[in-house]
């Protein structure tokens, strides 16, 4: 196996139309250091400097970092650079020897990394139950079927179904939506394939992070045209977490770099927050995601 290492800059930028006497933020934006990938480098700037910041782990094992400006502003820039390193492999779909309608249904079992797997297996906001999901799901829940096989054209099919268009939905919409014009970006289509495999209480949980994504042959890369990216991680007692991109229809390679994971995209945006202010506000994301 191979190392690559990339280097990432994410800026967010937010722009207010009135005086912001407060904020009180949090970020997810800091790596994992799960297996095949390494942090050699992270910071993150914010301007206005903070009046206080500090970074902890949240109850899922993530980095996050807290921080409050408690002077007036009219805009907030926030920075976050990273260079990671990934080891190059083949991205193959494991066996979990399990078939799905035989699967555990105890929730107080743990992963590896101590948390309980009930924590992913029950609706949420974003995911929740819906006639629909169940609806989309029934066609591959063939008796004795293996639950990474089932997980797998579960990605398959919603690479397939649904179409991908940015201007369908935002951060907002309802999964009910979402299934029922089949279009999306690449969080609808991990909280889709979440909601389905919890639908037969397969723990499946969301993943945020980045996808290098290649110009066109001859093509220079744009600056900031990456963005951020999401897929899921589907478990098995016997594989442990297994990662699927509905969006690109592929188990997630040495292109994909984890961010955070959670049982929701709620759970680990990138960013969020109250403020305290008058007006409105705009928001401007910047991703570049390079190999070195």
């Amino acid at each position: 196996m191979s190392l690559i290492r990339y280097h990432i800059r994410h800026l967010t930028r937010y722009a207010y139309s009135g005086r912001i006497d407060l904020c009180h933020s949090v970020a997810h934006l800091a790596p994992r250091e799960d297996e095949g990938q390494e942090t050699a480098a992270h910071r993150i700037d914010v301007s206005p400097l903070p009046d206080y910041q500090t970074e902890r782990h949240d109850y899922f094992g993530n980095r996050t970092n807290y921080f409050a400006i408690q002077g007036s502003h009219k805009s907030l820039e926030v920075m976050s650079t990273l260079t990671v390193e990934k080891q190059s492999r083949d991205a193959l779909l494991p066996v979990a020897g399990l078939a799905w309608d035989k699967f555990p249904r105890s929730d107080r079992s743990k992963d590896a990394s101590g948390i309980r797997i009930g924590n992913f297996i029950f609706p949420t906001p974003a995911c929740p139950q819906l006639p629909e999901v169940s609806a989309f799901l029934q066609p591959s829940l063939h008796p004795g079927r293996d639950v990474m096989e089932l997980a797998n054209e579960v990605m398959a099919r919603i690479y397939t179904e649904f179409d991908y268009n940015p201007g369908a939905t935002d951060t907002s919409t309802p999964l009910a939506k979402v299934m029922d014009q089949k279009q999306g970006v690449c969080q609808d289509f991990a909280h889709a394939m979440i909601a389905s495999l919890r639908s037969i209480r397969i723990p499946a949980r969301y993943i945020s992070g980045y996808l290098e994504t290649l110009p066109p042959p001859g093509k220079e890369k744009l600056q900031g045209a990456d963005a951020t990216h999401a897929w899921v991680e589907v478990y098995s007692p016997s594989t442990g977490w297994v990662a699927f991109d509905p969006t690109n229809n592929c188990i997630p390679g040495v292109r994909h770099i984890k961010v955070c994971h959670g049982r929701d995209y709620f759970d680990v945006q990138p960013l969020k927050g109250i403020f305290l202010g008058t007006g409105s506000q705009t928001l401007d994301v910047e991703v570049d995601v390079q190999a070195i």
